[in-house]
């Protein structure tokens, strides 16, 4: 009874990978069956011929393998990006970076607008945030999170997207000197736009960063 060919089916990877291994297993049995009848009949030993034809086979295998390993769909980062971090997660992260936090209410309660929350912020938030810091060599103090009490929307400070730092010298120039003005935003905030999509709106007293 013959092979069935690989098909595409709720279990193709697995039938994939036992096709290719059976194909091995059968060439190898029928070369070893060639060799002990041409060995039967007079003609000199081809170990040697078993043993090439035995890492051909193998080799097709561990291939074949391989290929279909690669066909197995892995985690996306810009999935892992997405990730909630818990408050005390995301400020570990900041503090061994380097970057600080402020809260006017000196509290981290999401629920009360003069506190500074970070709970429930995205892990790829808090990873934008440390890489301006890593480019730009500033001092970067977080002076707003998730907490209540700033505009809503879906890339917004409650959907973990957004952050806001203080302003100071060495942070402006480099966000204006490397990034293109955007546009003035309609409560006259200049934005300026990164190659990766981020905005840096320049509010009177912090800059509001979105992180796409």
């Amino acid at each position: 009874m013959g092979i069935s060919p690989c098909k595409r089916g709720p279990n193709w990877l697995a039938g994939c990978v036992l096709l290719a291994v059976q194909t091995s297993i059968i060439a190898l049995v029928s070369t070893g069956a060639q060799t002990a009848h041409a060995h039967a009949a007079g003609y000199p030993p081809t170990g040697p011929t078993i043993t090439r034809t035995y890492v051909t086979m193998l080799s097709a295998a561990r291939q074949s393998l391989q290929g279909a390993a690669d066909v197995v769909p892995r985690p996306r980062p810009k999935q892992a990006m997405r990730a909630r971090l818990g408050h005390g997660q995301a400020m570990r992260r900041l503090r061994s970076a380097g970057l600080r936090w402020r809260s006017s209410g000196d509290c981290t309660n999401r629920k009360l607008r003069w506190c500074t929350s970070l709970t429930a912020v995205r892990r790829g938030t808090v990873a934008s945030i440390i890489e301006l810091k890593r480019r730009s060599g500033c001092p970067i103090v977080v002076t707003g999170g998730t907490e209540a009490g700033h505009s809503p929307g879906v890339y917004s400070h409650a959907a973990g997207y957004k952050l806001d730092i203080t302003l100071n010298a060495c942070v402006d120039r480099f966000i204006t000197g490397h990034y293109p003005l955007y546009e003035v935003r309609g409560d006259g905030a200049r934005m300026y736009r990164s190659p990766d999509g981020d905005l840096y709106a320049r509010e009177h007293d912090h800059w509001d960063i979105l992180f796409r």
